[in-house]
Order: structure tokens, then C-alpha cells, then sequence
């Protein structure tokens, strides 16, 4: 288990989660790939939600730009209808025509929905139309487009002003109107985790859980309670690692989780991965690369995945 005191200024860095615009990012992949050169970054892992159609300009870019780019995938799963996981797909053969039918699927589950969601929020009084967000969104649509196209057009300013007393960002949005139980919020078909592992086992990938610090953990008060309860059941479905290095709120609950989530991996016999989930587009994730953080992913994290595919 690598600790941040074990990093030194001479590491080569990585970031093996970030999102372009075909899902919910705001690069498009030589964007994102030239961002990561900039950054400093010897590799970037191009994981959008339940699409790869970023993958052949991404690989395009990082060979022209000297970036080693890991293609990717993170498959949005649901082992109950409250409880959400997302599967992280990594050295998978992304050309596989059955892998892209299932995720040309998923997209379409997620395009019926979005038509009921925009209806649910014409109803409560907000103006979007489904044309506007299928131009925003290139690929796959997810529920940050819709909080930014209702929060950035000025015709809906009286509502939010009257429903939030603020003018809010796109997670207060969400929060708010979008998750199960809230106004606008419809359900979509989906898949299990265990549909999704075995999904990238078949096109010969490894199958990593994402920011587990947030799917198995929440916070009470001051202090963060784990779920691993979760990591045993997909554990008993084929999950070859975590993205233990991932961040929380702060500095100190995010080592708290890394801490956690690593010595789990270590006793599970785990990969261990990390990214920063980048998006650049409202307000989830951090800085591609964790410019903005405490946090940073050394190259050996990589090269220990790639050593666990061979096996």
C-alpha cells in the first residue's frame, strides 16, 4: 500500500479517471489528453459513463502528444433500486461489438429517461427541452447536463432563486430535484454489478469499483462510516479492485478512506487503482491529476494493474 509520505518530486503521475464530453466532461479527448500533458501527467485513464465513443481520438492524441492513454469505461450499476455502483472497466477490448451493443443500450435507457425527466421538470415549472440537451451532450446523458442547462438558462432564474434562495450549483440541483425520492427523478432500466463484471471480464478486462470512499462510505457527523458489507457481495461476483485512491471532502476523511480502502485491497487481494474523476463540468470530481489536491497517483499504481491483467 503506497502512502502520499511515500511519493517523492521524481514519481511519474497518473490519473486513470477522467471523462471527455461524450459523457458528463467538458473536453473533448485530445482536450483531456493535452490537459494531462500540461499537467505533468505520464498517463490518463478516458473513463466515460457507459460510452467509449472518445477512445479512438484519445488514443490518437496521446500518441501524438507522447501520453500514455489507458481506454476505459465506468458502467453505471444498481444492485438495488436506492443503491448505485459504478464499475470501472480498464484493458477491455473496447471494439467488441456485443460490449458496445450493451453500452448502445444503456445510452438509449438513459435517453427515455431523461424525456421523463424533462416533462417531471416542465410540470414543476422549469423551461428545458430535450433538442438542448441532446446538443449538449454528445454521447451519453446524465443528470449534470440536466442541472446545467436549467441552471444556466436565464429564463428559469426567478424559480431557482425562489425554490433555493441562491442561485445553485448543478449537485444542489441534483440533490434537490433529480435522486430517487426527489420531483423530477424517473427510474431507467439497468444492470447489476454482477451483469457489468462479467460484462468486462468477457471482453478481457479488469472490473475495478469506483470512488469507493463515497459508494462504501458516508459521513455522520465528524466521522465516516464505512459499508464493506457491499465490497463482500461484489467480491462474490468478480470484482478485481478498488479505485482506492480516490478523495472525500478534505484532506483528512480522504485519508481516512484511502487508509481503509487500502488495507482492504491489501487483505482481499485486490487491484488497486485511482483517478481524480474528472469532469470539469459542474461540480463533481477534482482536478485532472489532482492538480488541485493533497492526493497524487504514482505510475507504479499502472504498472501493478497492468501486472494483474497479465496474470
Amino acid at each position: 500500500m503506497i502512502k502520499s509520505e511515500d511519493f517523492n518530486k521524481n514519481d511519474k503521475l497518473i490519473d486513470l479517471h477522467a471523462h471527455t464530453y461524450y459523457s458528463d466532461g467538458a473536453l473533448s479527448p485530445t482536450d483531456l489528453v493535452q490537459r494531462a500533458k500540461e499537467t505533468g501527467l505520464a498517463a490518463v485513464g478516458i473513463a466515460d459513463h457507459d460510452c467509449i465513443d472518445g477512445l479512438e481520438e484519445g488514443l490518437a492524441a496521446g500518441k501524438k502528444l507522447g501520453i500514455e492513454v489507458l481506454p476505459a469505461v465506468e458502467i453505471t450499476t444498481y444492485p438495488d433500486p436506492e443503491t448505485e455502483f459504478h464499475i470501472l472497466g480498464y484493458f477491455l477490448d473496447w471494439r467488441n461489438e456485443t460490449f458496445q451493443k450493451a453500452l448502445r443500450e444503456a445510452q438509449a435507457e438513459r435517453e427515455k429517461r431523461a424525456k421523463k425527466v424533462i416533462k417531471n421538470l416542465n410540470n414543476l415549472g422549469y423551461q428545458i427541452n430535450f433538442g438542448d440537451l441532446r446538443a449538449l451532450a454528445r454521447g451519453t446523458i446524465v443528470q449534470p447536463h440536466l442541472a446545467w442547462l436549467i441552471i444556466n438558462d436565464i429564463f428559469n432564474k426567478e424559480k431557482l432563486l425562489a425554490d433555493f434562495g441562491h442561485w445553485p450549483s448543478t449537485g444542489e440541483f441534483i440533490v434537490k430535484y433529480l435522486i430517487p425520492g426527489a420531483p423530477a427523478y424517473e427510474s431507467r432500466k439497468t444492470i447489476r454489478p454482477v451483469e457489468a463484471i462479467d460484462l468486462i471480464h468477457r471482453v478481457g478486462g479488469l472490473a475495478i469499483l469506483a470512488h469507493p470512499s463515497w459508494s462504501l462510505a458516508k459521513k455522520e457527523g465528524s466521522k465516516i462510516i464505512f459499508n464493506d458489507q457491499f465490497l463482500d457481495d461484489l467480491l462474490k461476483q468478480g470484482l478485481d479492485g478498488m479505485e482506492v485512491y480516490c478523495h472525500r471532502e478534505n484532506e483528512e476523511d480522504t485519508k481516512i478512506c484511502v487508509e481503509h480502502f487500502g488495507k482492504l485491497a491489501s487483505e482481499n487481494n485486490l487491484a488497486v487503482s485511482g483517478g481524480s474523476d474528472y469532469h470539469g463540468f459542474g461540480s463533481a470530481g477534482k482536478d485532472l491529476g489532482f492538480k488541485d489536491f493533497y492526493l497524487k497517483v504514482p505510475y507504479r499504481i499502472l504498472e501493478e494493474l497492468k501486472n494483474r491483467k497479465n496474470e
